[in-house]
């Protein structure tokens, strides 16, 4: 038998020959190390809170504002709808005719419930209330003065008027929007409309947030907490406490401060403040067109909890590694002295190992061999499986290619060429479709420029088409390559209102066509007419035609703005609109003013 060579003894390892030296200065070091660790992951995750805290807020901050300004705005225009009703301008002239004031009471009335606010009312030049939609309420506006109001002040001047305040009559607070009547290009009477606010407080609190509306002198008038209205953010000066008091912007009450500052978070829109001993963080936005500032109070205990939890769950893993540590230390301890004991054995060892080795070398060869016959017999199996899928699609290839040379043969490739079209004319057409819905949604103030007409018919055909094709309706317009001076999209909404305006005029007839004619008029503009096959115009409804909230649908299908509203865009653009009747149906006609260069135009029907 040949000699076995037997490996050396194993050598000590120099730790387990050295006592570990001063153990406790090596422990203090490690539990300093940890407390340091466990105060970086607090203060790291701290600061992670706070940023998201502020990021979130800032999100939520913006959407409430959005909301807020949006709210507000759609209301802008309404003093103006209001005072250009001619019934105002004869009670401003006759104040002492009582017809003249009862329908003018009567219209208030109706423009009231329409647009759901809170009150309507008309004032003389002097601010004596002459008219109002609460005429016959014990709270009525009527015979009331409204000089000293500052909204009503800026109307007068020939502006818009905007300003939040308790009501002087009726107590109950409500932002004030103010326009001036005009008669020749002078004002002879101011039209006020008081807008209801605090179903915001109401969403604010059904949302979870704690959120206050601060005017510009820094008041808070709208609040989830009912102890901070009326409150100021900061002392105010005696000029301002003056001012408040001449306008009885907050009735009587006198603002005292609210916020004690009391440090900077971080974030550079997040401050740290005290509201009632109470610490919040705060964030502001800034309403800059109504001077108002949003701020949303949040809990800066949240983002500490997180950090205090997070420097818990670092101190626990650092302990058990610790622990973990120490039980190896001790296990390699006792593991160097079982050595000493375990080096009598070597020779012994050392031999059943080598016959190990030559044993596991030999189930290794066998091991081997037994893979690789695996290996085959499943190449074989995925051959067989793989020849299997490829023959299907290979006999399927060959079937459609054998069709194919028979269409050729017989002339009827055309077929597939047409459907591949139609499908591909249909995937542009739906592109299309979306394309122009996401332009025709987009907000964008208006800007005169070359409008093409065709491109702009096509888009509001687009926009009508599932009504058009709903009601059965057939629309035939001109190809044209004229150009107008003009906003294309709000192009669009006149074309798409006056499209819907005639199919609905249409709907109780069987034959339903629209006519959409493009041509030149005689002093050089360029006319846009959209005709029905409908019923046509009364006389009463052509007098009425553009006024505001005049409307001949059932209810529940317009407010009656439509048309105003078109009627303004259009002169916007310079333009103007007119409505005949053509016998059958009505036509109207915008009348535009050409681009520096236009084309000849082709008529062609489009279903």
């Amino acid at each position: 038998m040949p000699s076995i060579a037997l490996p050396s003894p194993p050598e000590q390892a120099p730790w387990a020959r050295r006592p570990m030296r001063r153990p406790w200065l090596v422990l203090a070091s490690i539990i300093v190390l940890m407390m340091v660790a466990v105060w970086l992951a607090f203060v790291w995750f701290h600061q992670t809170a706070l940023r998201e805290s502020e990021a979130q807020g800032n999100a939520a901050i913006q959407r409430l504002a959005r909301d807020l300004l949006v709210s507000v705005e759609k209301f802008e225009h309404l003093p103006y709808l209001v005072g250009a009703e001619q019934l105002l301008t004869q009670a401003l002239r006759s104040p002492a005719d009582p017809a003249h004031m009862v329908e003018a009471n009567r219209y208030l009335v109706f423009a009231q419930r329409r647009t759901d606010v809170a009150a309507v009312y008309l004032m003389d030049t002097e601010g004596q209330t002459l008219a109002a939609s609460n005429w016959d309420t014990p709270a009525s506006f009527v015979g009331r003065n409204y000089r000293f109001r500052p909204y009503f002040q800026d109307a007068l001047k020939g502006g818009t008027g905007r300003f939040y305040a308790v009501g002087a009559t009726t107590g109950e607070p409500g932002f004030f929007i103010a326009a001036p009547i005009l008669a020749a290009s002078r004002v002879i009477g101011v039209v006020a409309v008081k807008i209801d606010l605090n179903a915001f407080e109401d969403k604010w609190r059904a949302e979870g947030l704690q959120l206050a509306l601060a005017d510009e002198k820094g008041v808070l008038f709208l609040t989830t907490e009912h102890a901070w209205r009326y409150r100021s953010l900061y002392p105010l000066a005696g000029s301002v406490l003056a001012e408040l008091h001449e306008t009885l912007q907050y009735g009587n009450l006198t603002p005292d401060k609210l916020i004690e500052r009391v440090g900077t978070a971080p974030g550079p829109q997040v401050q740290a403040m005290k509201v009632g001993g109470v610490p919040y963080l705060v964030q502001g936005h800034a309403l800059d067109r109504f001077g108002w500032q949003l701020l949303l109070f949040s809990d800066p205990a949240k983002p500490r909890a997180r950090g205090l939890l997070a420097a818990e769950l670092v101190g626990m893993g650092l302990t058990l590694l610790l622990l973990l540590m120490a039980l190896v230390w001790q296990y390699r301890r006792r593991m160097a002295e079982r050595q000493a004991s375990m080096r009598e054995r070597a020779q012994v060892v050392a031999e059943l190992e080598q016959r190990i080795a030559t044993r596991t070398a030999e189930l290794t060869a066998a091991n081997d061999a037994a893979v690789q016959t695996g290996k085959l017999a499943l190449l074989g199996q995925m051959a067989a499986g793989i020849s299997h899928e490829i023959s299907q699609p290979l006999t399927a290839l060959r079937t459609l290619a054998d069709n194919a040379s028979k269409f050729l043969e017989r002339q009827d490739a055309g077929n597939a060429g047409n459907n591949l079209r139609l499908i591909g004319e249909l995937c542009t057409r739906m592109g299309s479709i979306v394309g122009e819905l996401k332009a025709f949604a987009r907000k964008e103030p208006a800007r005169l420029q070359p409008v093409s007409l065709k491109h702009v018919i096509g888009s509001s055909l687009m926009l009508i088409e599932p009504m058009r094709h709903a009601t059965g309706t057939r629309i035939v317009s001109d190809d044209t390559d004229r150009q107008v001076m003009g906003d294309p999209i709000r192009l669009e909404q006149v074309l798409v209102n006056l499209l819907r305006n005639g199919i609905d005029a249409m709907e109780a007839q069987r034959e339903k066509e629209i006519e959409i004619r493009v041509q030149d008029t005689e002093d050089g503009h360029v006319c846009i007419s959209v005709q029905d096959r409908g019923p046509g115009l009364s006389p009463d409804v052509q007098q009425h035609l553009f006024e505001p909230f005049f409307t001949t649908k059932p209810s529940g299908k317009g407010l009656g703005l439509g048309l105003a509203l078109s009627k303004a865009i259009v002169r916007e653009m310079g333009g103007r609109i007119n409505a005949v009747n053509t016998h059958p149906g009505a036509r109207f006609d915008l009348i535009l003013q050409p681009a520096p260069t236009t084309l000849h135009p082709h008529a062609s029907p489009v279903d």
